[in-house]
């Protein structure tokens, strides 16, 4: 798999006379320094609406080695640097990774601003945005492979580890299980980072941008941003996965079986959970989906039901009856009856095997949906405050909460557990999504729906 550079072929010198040898655009630029070939900054797309990318008027980018030091960003037009930017460097903090590496850098370029400071030798995710004249300075210190094609399927990535230097280098990972499916290539647990005035306003020009760090499209053609299609695999097997990256080439990924695939006994993707019943939104007609994942063996799936007073409910797989579960809930049966309801409200539910398939058990909880962050109402990531079923009708499940936001982040979870989570865009949630944030601080009504598959909330300011 391959993924240009922006690299050229032109000799990076100053011919003494004042002029550089490399083509036009724009380039970071040690102080005092010409610009190279390597640190040329391309035209990119940002993200939009449903998983599609925008073009974005004068926004560039790149990844780029750069050394600890002082840059400026300039424009070469003709052999000649015609325009330089500068402007103070500020440390930012964005919570869209689930890893530990949430820092970077932030300038707001001015013409003829100072020289900023690039504190980390390294390889780095840079842009430039015209727009708003912000220029982003992400540091990456690893790489992952995910995708339903390997183990973690979508949720947990399969981290590459190792180090690149001005001349190139890699991330790898030994036994890696790859099978028929798809996947992608992201950097620090991160498929964006976030730089939206207000992301519940979604992806319009005038609300800033979201600029991609991840990788699809095809095996001989690597290209960035979350609307590329995933990249298809045929081949299982265990693999030695090496991202490979050189300041001329850019990426490469380099896939070496080295074995056959583990045999599979359970495949979780074959019991994908609902809960119906009289005592559900959905009646005895459709299911309230719940949320893979697994760990340390044991398989669970996840989520919040809002229940009638009185009725009953089942579990069952794949919106079919062919394999349903009942019963006693610390030991459910195949086949087994019908389960009363626990009570008028949400209740957050987990269904596990730890035996792939030979037992299952459940959890009930009268802890449901709750908000959590430094921008919600309890002012800390360390407790939630839970928000109130309001019950079902048309299908829909309804939670609220009102209090006082600040401009701070925030999220959804259930259960006070962060196995199941939703952020990212208010309009259209996504589990394990990225941190929600108010544009202004104030008194606000979040309204939370769940249709039985997807969530989306509602932000009113009151």
């Amino acid at each position: 798999m391959l993924f240009s550079s922006c690299g050229s072929d032109d000799p990076d010198i100053d011919d003494g006379d004042g002029t550089v040898n490399v083509s036009d655009g724009m380039y970071f630029s040690l102080k005092d320094g010409s610009p190279t070939s390597g640190t040329k900054l391309v035209s990119e797309t940002v993200d939009d609406d449903n998983f599609t990318s925008q073009e974005r008027s004068g926004f560039v980018g790149g990844y780029i080695y750069l050394a600890a030091g002082d840059y400026n960003l300039v424009q070469v037009v003709s052999k000649e640097v015609t325009q330089t930017l500068g402007g103070t460097a500020t440390s930012e903090t964005d919570s869209g990774s689930g890893c530990d590496y949430n820092t970077y850098t932030l300038v707001n370029a001015v013409v003829g601003g100072a020289a900023f400071n690039v504190a980390e030798s390294g390889l780095h995710r840079v842009t430039y945005d015209q727009i708003t004249g912000e220029i982003i300075i992400l540091p990456i210190h690893f790489a992952e492979i995910l995708g339903d094609a390997t183990e973690g399927g979508w949720s947990t990535g399969q981290q590459l580890d190792g180090s690149v230097t001005s001349t190139g280098g890699s991330w790898s990972k030994e036994g890696v299980v790859i099978r028929a499916g798809q996947l992608k290539i992201r950097f620090d647990c991160r498929w964006n980072l976030d730089r939206r005035v207000d992301p519940n306003l979604g992806n319009d020009p005038s609300n800033g941008y979201n600029l991609f760090t991840n990788f699809g499209g095809a095996v001989d053609n690597l290209t960035p941003g979350n609307d590329q299609p995933n990249i298809s695999w045929d081949e299982s097997g265990t693999y030695t996965v090496t991202l490979n990256w050189t300041p001329k080439d850019g990426f490469t990924l380099d896939l070496n079986r080295t074995g056959d695939a583990p045999t599979i006994t359970f495949d979780p993707n074959e019991y994908r959970f609902g809960v119906i019943g009289d005592a559900t939104a959905g009646g005895w007609d459709s299911d309230q989906n719940l949320f893979h994942k697994v760990n340390e063996g044991v398989h669970t799936w996840y989520g919040v039901v809002t229940f009638a007073a009185t009725g009953e409910y089942k579990f069952r797989t794949n919106d079919s009856w062919d394999f349903n579960l009942g019963g006693d809930l610390g030991n459910l049966s195949k086949g087994g009856g019908n389960i009363p309801s626990p009570g008028e409200g949400g209740w957050y539910i987990t269904i596990s095997t730890a035996d792939e398939g030979e037992t299952w058990s459940a959890t009930v909880m009268d802890t449901g949906w709750g908000i959590i962050g430094t921008g919600s109402p309890t002012g800390s990531w360390d407790f939630d405050m839970n928000m109130t079923s309001e019950g079902f009708n048309g299908g829909i499940s309804t939670y609220t909460l009102t209090g006082a936001f600040t401009t701070d982040s925030w999220k959804f979870r259930a259960g006070d557990d962060w196995a199941l989570n939703l952020g990212g865009n208010v309009g259209a949630l996504t589990i394990d999504g990225g941190d929600l944030t108010m544009s202004e601080a104030g008194n606000y009504k979040v309204t939370l729906l769940f249709n039985g598959e997807d969530f989306s909330a509602v932000v009113e300011k009151q």
